[in-house]
């Protein structure tokens, strides 16, 4: 029963829902370390690696790995063997340990033992804790004279213990240099030893001279050594240290193009793997010469699958945006290639070579050469690519993985290449696509989608076929319904900037109403992304009727309110038949009654910060929209009254006879500035947002600018200039238009017409100085065009990339929850501040890192002293600490000064650098509250080094969503 008890404890605080804090599950699992059974003894042991990532914090991970070397110091050899593998698991964590001498200590005790199963154990422990313990003389003493053991598992575990050695230690890989030389050289050493030994001279890379001796050495085996396996594994060695070294990878190129006329095609294989290496490393430093011996291999090789190595080492090369090995003329090998390879038998071999030739396109549109020394390769890549896809697509097989790597490079290709070749890639797809079905209607469909994100104009051709297939398919298949979503996207690029046939609306809602609701909730996201928010309302009206759960029908619900909105403002029907007025009055409403159902919707599992924030900033951005509608009004109905030349002449700004129309613009531009604010702010918290969700946030801003400078430089004198201001922000749109997607494009082009309209009427009316019809004419067309723009919504409303949480530790902690930290007026506060950045991302993730964290302290005094002559007392503290995460972790620590007594409340905000040194405002917060007595008798200082369990518990944790 006691064994169950335990195990089921270990099951709820690790793997089952009741959360425990830090020192519960320390002390559950120190009992199973103290059981007299192995078996549970094991069982915590194993455990360990999940409490670390859980609890990453120093104090506690040196506690528990101190109680582990205490087990592998008095267990057996099974137990042993479960604390290794705890070490390897945990390797990032082990810089955290506080004790180190005691740990290894602990550890090197088993080295004496006269088990040699236990001292290869022990072995294998120290190599794998490497990182920490690098320079200890006496474990590299222990390591070389383990390496004379006749004992096969000792010495198996010296080499694993040297290899993790000589990565880490400079003195430990000279050292051992000569020893491994002399054993890999030595006739009393195993062969099979000898293959082990070699990988270890990879990391003899800390100096020159022990580089070029291991090269040397090397240099002699190939042909002692003649074997196939020796060959392999030395050329392999030699290309990773010259992968470190880099000076030596022209030589190692050499060599392994020598080595690629051997006859054996397993070291055929093996240096072509290692050429792939080098292209990886090294493609700067890879020669013309280098190229063509490979070339020739590839000309004259019959083998297929080297063939397609060699092709991929080429591919390599050419998307490394360093290599300039490549010579694009009309006379050079490379022009051999896709005369034989493109049109190859062997299928994974022409998807290589169509995937070069596109590769070879793309450099030469960078270079911009000429087509008068070089022959334009955009028509042979284009007929190369659709011969292989006819091929692959109309196949008895299919073969997917080549598919992909055509369909890419067709993407590739109709971006680079001109209009015409991106019509006949498009006009083959769609043949293709009528022909199709299963996973390669799928991979079709995924293909001519990435072409109209970028050049919707290009799909319009083939709108009919698309229609067409979209009335075809059924819901019997899943690449059907997978299908379904991708037409539908297909149609709402096509109508990006274009209205909707009743045909066109008619296919749409027929798919819509044939797949099951998931579907068309995707259906849905995408019009949303796209801006066709009509359709959206319809699909999330529809579902609203078939949800279960109250959280999920708020969520529906809010969207559905905020798509509705949206239909009012931009649909042709609102707008031919409703006033500009009541349409931002109703937008604003229903983005209210949205924002309360996204509030509903919240659970603690899925904050929607970010979905509230954006709504919230939507109905500012209309509310000062309406507010400035109003105002322009007033130039109507509240004329200038009998003082306002008085007026004008006591302020000296003469656009005070305009009456009340100069002060209400006025106002619009405060308010239009502080949503543009607002806007910034929310993407600078937005860490985790895909680039395309982060421009949207921009052009929004951009909007809310252009409007703010248009009414500005006709209500205030210092802006007289007109909207020139803007004028810096037009290179941003346009880069933005020739290279973003459709779902933004639209809207920065709204934004450069709204700049070049309101250009338009500064030019031709110069000498206007007062504000009149025509002023306030053209402020409501500049608003009408930005409001009545398809408002996108951008993608991290609905989806995430990546999501970076943040574990957040301040100590100390007071003893009770809620009570404050007591302590004298003299003395300082030392508080420590620990972090753990989690980040978890997938496959299509944007890719942003946190390179550094900066920790911001401030003390605040909750009820300021008043001095003598009545001013508050300045005894406000603010501190700021930049520092580098290592291994996720991180930690600052301050010493805070009180200048008065009473009650301080102290603030220690986070804030994010990227890889990019860009500043997110995306970190967690915590506060402490601190209590500072004048006389230091009458308090009780707490203690600043409480436990790691009562810290990590008390910790304050926060992640970004």
């Amino acid at each position: 029963m006691a064994s169950v008890g335990l195990r089921t404890a270990f099951n709820e605080h690790l793997f089952g829902e009741p959360e425990q804090d830090a020192n519960t599950a320390l002390t559950e699992l120190d009992k199973g370390l103290r059981s007299v059974k192995i078996g549970e003894q094991c069982e915590a042991i194993v455990r360990f690696p999940r409490l670390f990532e859980k609890y990453p914090f120093p104090i506690l991970i040196n506690s528990a790995l101190l109680k582990l070397a205490e087990v592998f110091r008095t267990g057996t050899n099974f137990p042993r063997l479960c604390v290794l593998r705890v070490c390897q698991q945990s390797e990032k964590h082990l810089d955290k340990i506080l004790n180190v001498d005691e740990f290894v200590k602990r550890i090197f005790t088993v080295i004496h033992s006269n088990d040699p199963i236990a001292r290869s154990l022990a072995l294998r422990t120290l190599g794998s804790m490497a990182i920490i313990i690098s320079d200890r003389k006496s474990v590299h003493h222990s390591i070389r004279d383990s390496l004379d053991s006749h004992d096969a598992v000792e010495l198996e575990a010296a080499i694993y213990a040297a290899s993790k050695f000589a990565a880490q230690s400079r003195t430990f890989s000279v050292n051992m240099c000569s020893k491994i030389a002399e054993m890999i050289q030595g006739l009393a050493t195993p062969v099979n030893i000898k293959l082990k030994l070699i990988p270890i001279l990879q990391y003899m890379h800390h100096d020159a001279h022990t580089a070029a001796m291991v090269r040397r050495l090397c240099a002699q085996l190939l042909p002692s050594y003649p074997a196939q396996n020796f060959v392999c594994v030395t050329l392999h060695t030699l290309t990773l240290l010259a992968s470190e070294t880099l000076v030596e990878i022209p030589q190692q190129l050499l060599l392994l193009l020598e080595y690629l006329c051997d006859s054996r095609r397993g070291v055929q294989a093996q240096v072509l793997s290692d050429l792939k290496i080098l292209a990886v490393k090294g493609a700067h430093l890879w020669t013309t010469s280098n190229v063509d011996g490979l070339i020739d291999l590839l000309l004259d090789q019959p083998h297929l699958e080297l063939q397609r190595r060699a092709l991929d080492v080429l591919v390599t090369l050419a998307m490394a945006e360093a290599a300039n090995c490549f010579t694009l003329k009309a006379d050079t090998k490379l022009h051999l290639i896709w005369n034989q390879c493109c049109y190859s038998c062997d299928r994974s071999v022409a998807a290589k070579a169509v995937q070069l030739l596109v590769q070879l396109v793309i450099i030469s549109s960078k270079q911009g050469v000429s087509t008068s020394s070089v022959p334009d390769l955009s028509q042979d890549a284009a007929l190369a690519v659709e011969s292989l896809m006819l091929g692959l697509c109309l196949a008895e097989k299919i073969e997917e993985r080549e598919l992909k790597i055509v369909l890419a490079s067709a993407v590739q290709l109709s971006r680079v290449a001109g209009a015409e070749v991106s019509a006949a890639m498009v006009d083959c797809l769609t043949r293709l696509l009528l022909l199709s079905s299963g996973p390669t209607l799928v991979l079709l469909c995924q293909a001519l989608a990435a072409i109209g994100d970028t050049q919707p104009s290009a799909i319009i051709p083939a709108l009919v076929d698309i229609m067409s297939m979209l009335k075809k398919l059924t819901v019997q298949t899943n690449q059907e319904v997978l299908a379904i979503p991708l037409l539908c996207v297909l149609m709402f690029q096509t109508h990006a900037a274009h209205c909707w046939s009743q045909q066109a609306n008619e296919v749409v809602n027929e798919a819509i109403f044939k797949v099951d609701l998931w579907v068309a909730f995707r259906i849905a996201r995408s019009a949303t992304r796209y801006g066709h928010h009509a359709i959206a309302y319809k699909i999330f009206d529809r579902l609203l009727g078939h949800i279960s759960t109250e959280h999920l029908y708020f969520w529906i619900q809010g969207l559905r309110d905020f798509t509705l909105a949206e239909s009012h403002l931009s649909g042709p029907d609102a707008r031919s038949t409703v006033s500009l007025m009541e349409r931002l009055v109703l937008a604003a409403k229903l983005y209210l009654q949205g924002l309360s159902s996204l509030k509903a919707a919240t659970s603690p599992t899925r904050v929607l910060q970010f979905q509230a924030e954006f709504g919230r900033l939507r109905v500012e951005f209309l509310s000062a929209c309406s507010q400035l509608v109003q105002a322009c009004r007033t130039l109507q109905t509240a004329p200038p009254p009998a003082i306002a030349h008085a007026v004008a002449a006591a302020t000296r700004d003469e656009l005070q006879r305009c009456g009340r129309i100069t002060h209400q613009l006025r106002k619009s531009v405060v308010a239009l500035r502080q949503v543009a604010e607002a806007l910034s702010k929310l993407g600078q918290s937005a860490f985790d947002a895909d680039p395309e969700s982060l421009t949207n946030l921009q052009l929004q801003k951009q909007m809310a600018l252009i409007l703010a400078q248009t009414v500005e430089s006709t209500c205030l004198r210092a802006s007289q200039q007109g909207i020139m201001t803007a004028e810096d922000d037009l290179p941003m749109i346009n880069k933005t238009v020739q290279t973003e997607h459709i779902a933004v494009r639209s809207m920065a082009l709204r934004c450069a017409e709204s700049v070049d309209l309101v250009r338009r009427f500064r030019d031709g009316n110069p000498d206007l100085k007062l504000i009149n019809h025509l002023n306030v004419g053209c402020i409501i067309d500049c608003l009408k065009l930005l409001v009545e723009t398809p408002l996108c919504f951008p993608r991290f409303m609905f989806q995430t990339l990546q999501t970076t949480s943040i574990k957040l530790a301040v100590s100390p902690q007071p003893r009770v929850a809620g009570e404050a930290i007591t302590t004298t007026m003299g003395s300082q506060l030392a508080v420590k501040v620990e972090g753990i950045v989690q980040l978890t991302s997938s496959q299509r993730s944007s890719g942003r890192r946190v390179r550094a964290v900066q920790v911001t302290i401030q003390s605040n005094p909750t009820n300021p002293t008043v001095g003598p002559d009545g001013k508050p007392v300045e005894s406000s503290v603010s501190m700021n600490k930049t520092v580098e995460p290592h291994n996720d972790y991180f930690s600052a620590q301050f010493l805070l000064t009180f200048a008065t007594a009473g009650l301080h409340q102290v603030f220690v905000e986070t804030a994010l650098f990227d890889t990019f040194d860009a500043l997110w405002n995306a970190g967690p917060k915590a506060q402490l509250s601190v209590k500072i007595f004048e006389e230091s008798g009458s308090s009780r200082t707490t203690s600043s080094g409480s436990s790691a369990a009562a810290r990590v518990s008390a910790s304050a944790t926060s992640s970004r969503n």
